[in-house]
C-alpha cells in the first residue's frame, strides 16, 4: 500500500480528515483520540509530510512551514520552539505503524478462536466493550493472549494485543495478532500494528511478523 494512503487511513481511523493540502479537521470523536496541534511524518518512501490543525493561525502555519524545511526528523526541535511560544504545555508522542503483507488472507493460526466480545471470558480479560470480534489463545479453560481492533471502521483497523505475563515468551501474541489481521484482510480492510518508538517488545513482535513498516509519526499536541 502507498504509505501515504496508510497515513491517511489511519488519520481517519483516529477520526481525523486531511483536507487542503497539509490541513487537519476533526471529523469524528473516538475515544482517547485528541486534536493534535501537528503531525509529522516520515514515510516509508522517505518523503516528509506534515499536517496542522485547521484552527492553528494562518501566520503560525506559516512560521512551522519554514520550521519543517530545516527538519532532519525525528529532530524536529525547531518546530517544538516555535509551538512553546504561544504554547506553555506540549505532549509529544512518537509511534510506528506497519502494514501486514497479502499473504496473512491465507496463513492458518493453529489454537486461535474467534469470540464474541460479549464472551465471559473476554469481559474477564478486559477485551470486552471493543470490536466485537476477539482473537484468542486459551489455557485451562481461560484466555492468556488476545488481539482486537482498539479502532475499526469501514475501510481499516488498528491491532490491540496482550498476553497474560505468565504466557509471554511462547508466540502466542504473533498467532493471535496473525489471525487478527487475517479476518481484517479477509473484508478487504487494511489491518494497521502501531506502538509507541520506545516500545521494544511490540517492535520485536513486529519484527516476528515480518511486518511492511509504513511511516512513523511525531504527534504534537496541547496539554492542559
Amino acid at each position: 500500500m502507498n504509505p501515504l494512503e496508510a497515513l491517511h487511513l489511519q488519520l481517519r481511523l483516529e477520526g481525523k480528515e486531511v483536507l487542503n493540502g497539509d490541513l487537519l479537521r476533526q471529523v469524528e470523536v473516538v475515544p482517547d483520540e485528541e486534536m493534535p496541534l501537528v503531525v509529522i511524518a516520515s514515510l516509508s518512501s522517505q518523503e516528509l509530510v506534515v499536517y496542522y490543525d485547521e484552527a492553528l493561525p494562518p501566520e503560525l502555519r506559516d512560521g512551522l512551514g519554514k520550521q519543517v524545511r530545516s527538519v532532519d526528523f525525528p529532530n524536529i526541535d525547531p518546530i517544538i520552539a516555535a509551538l512553546h511560544q504561544r504554547y506553555l504545555k506540549l505532549e509529544i508522542g512518537r509511534f510506528k505503524t506497519y502494514t501486514f503483507p497479502e499473504r496473512y488472507k491465507d496463513l492458518i493460526f493453529d489454537e486461535v478462536i474467534q469470540f464474541h466480545n460479549a464472551d465471559p471470558k473476554v469481559q474477564a480479560f478486559g477485551f470486552d466493550g471493543l470490536a466485537e470480534q476477539i482473537h484468542v489463545v486459551e489455557r485451562d479453560g481461560k484466555i492468556v493472549s488476545a488481539c482486537v481492533s482498539a479502532k475499526e471502521n469501514d475501510r481499516c483497523g488498528e491491532a490491540w494485543v496482550t498476553t497474560d505475563p505468565e504466557y509471554r515468551h511462547q508466540g502466542f501474541g504473533q498467532k493471535v495478532v496473525g489471525a487478527w489481521a487475517g479476518s481484517l484482510l479477509a473484508m478487504n480492510k487494511v489491518p494497521f500494528y502501531s506502538h509507541k518508538i520506545d516500545n521494544l517488545a511490540s517492535a520485536k513482535l513486529a519484527r516476528r511478523l515480518e511486518l511492511e513498516p509504513a511511516f512513523e509519526e511525531i504527534v504534537i499536541a496541547q496539554s492542559s
